[in-house]
C-alpha cells in the first residue's frame, strides 16, 4: 500500500449504519478545513458505490454494520481503490477486528469512544502515512502478539532493529534508505531477514513487535528525518 502523504484536504467517507450518528460526526469534522467530508454511507454496498464513483482518501469504517461484515466491506473497498486508507470503528476494545483489519491492509483502528477531535487527529495521521491506533486497542494488540518479544530482538543487528523501528512506524522502504543511507535493495532485505527472524509474515505482525518492546509508539511514530 502506498503510505506517502497526502495532500489536504483529506477526503473522507463516513460508513456507519445509525444514520444519526454520521450526520454528527460529519457536522463536527466538518469545521476542520483539512477534511472534506465526501460521503456518508449506511450500508456497505452504498459505501463500495461511493468508492467507485468517487475520489475518496480515507475511509471512517464501522466494523460492527447490522447484518454486514466490517471485514468484507473492508475488502470490496479495498479491491474497488487499492490506494483508500480505511480506519476502522468499533466499540469493543477486544475483539478480532484490530488485528484482521490492519491485516488486510487498513491503517488504523480506534473505539467508538474517541471524541470527534482524536477522529480528526487520526484522520490527519493516516495521511501523513502513519498509523493511527486508539491506546485502549495497541494495548489489547501488544498483549495479543507472541510471547518473549525481547528474546527474540536479541537475535537481531543493529541495524536490523533500526530497521524494524522504521518499518513499523510505517516508514516506505525508499525512505528508510533516504533516513538509514542504505540502498532500497539493502532495505528490503533487512525487511526479508526481519520477517524470518521473527517469524513474521507482515509488517503489521512486525509492528506489533516493535510495540511490545517499546520500539515504537503508534501515537508519536518516528518522524521521517529521525
Amino acid at each position: 500500500m502506498d503510505s506517502r502523504p497526502m495532500k489536504p484536504p483529506y477526503r473522507v467517507l463516513l460508513v456507519d449504519d445509525h444514520k444519526f450518528v454520521c450526520e454528527m460526526l460529519a457536522h463536527k469534522l466538518a469545521v476542520d478545513r483539512s477534511i472534506e467530508i465526501v460521503g456518508i454511507a449506511n450500508h456497505g454496498a452504498t459505501a463500495i458505490d461511493i468508492v467507485r464513483s468517487r475520489d475518496v482518501d480515507i475511509a471512517l469504517l464501522d466494523m460492527a454494520l447490522e447484518q454486514e461484515d466490517g471485514l468484507g466491506i473492508a475488502r470490496q473497498l479495498l479491491a474497488a481503490q487499492p490506494e483508500l486508507r480505511i480506519i476502522g470503528l468499533s466499540t469493543y476494545d477486544h475483539s478480532h477486528y484490530p488485528t484482521a483489519l490492519l491485516e488486510l491492509g487498513g491503517m488504523g483502528f480506534l473505539t467508538k469512544r474517541a471524541s470527534a477531535r482524536d477522529i480528526g487527529d487520526a484522520v490527519r495521521r493516516v495521511a501523513a502515512g502513519d498509523m493511527a491506533v486508539s491506546a485502549e486497542i495497541a494495548v489489547f494488540l501488544a498483549t495479543q502478539s507472541c510471547l518473549n518479544p525481547i528474546e527474540r530482538l536479541r537475535q537481531l543487528t543493529v541495524k536490523e532493529v533500526e530497521v524494524l523501528g522504521r518499518v513499523a512506524s510505517g516508514l516506505p522502504v525508499k525512505d528508510i534508505a533516504r533516513v538509514l543511507s542504505l540502498t532500497e535493495k539493502t532495505v528490503q532485505g533487512h525487511r526479508n531477514r526481519l520477517r524470518k527472524k521473527l517469524g513474521a509474515r507482515t509488517d503489521v505482525e512486525l509492528c506489533l513487535l516493535a510495540l511490545q518492546v517499546g520500539l515504537i509508539d503508534l501515537h508519536h511514530s518516528l518522524p521521517p528525518g529521525n
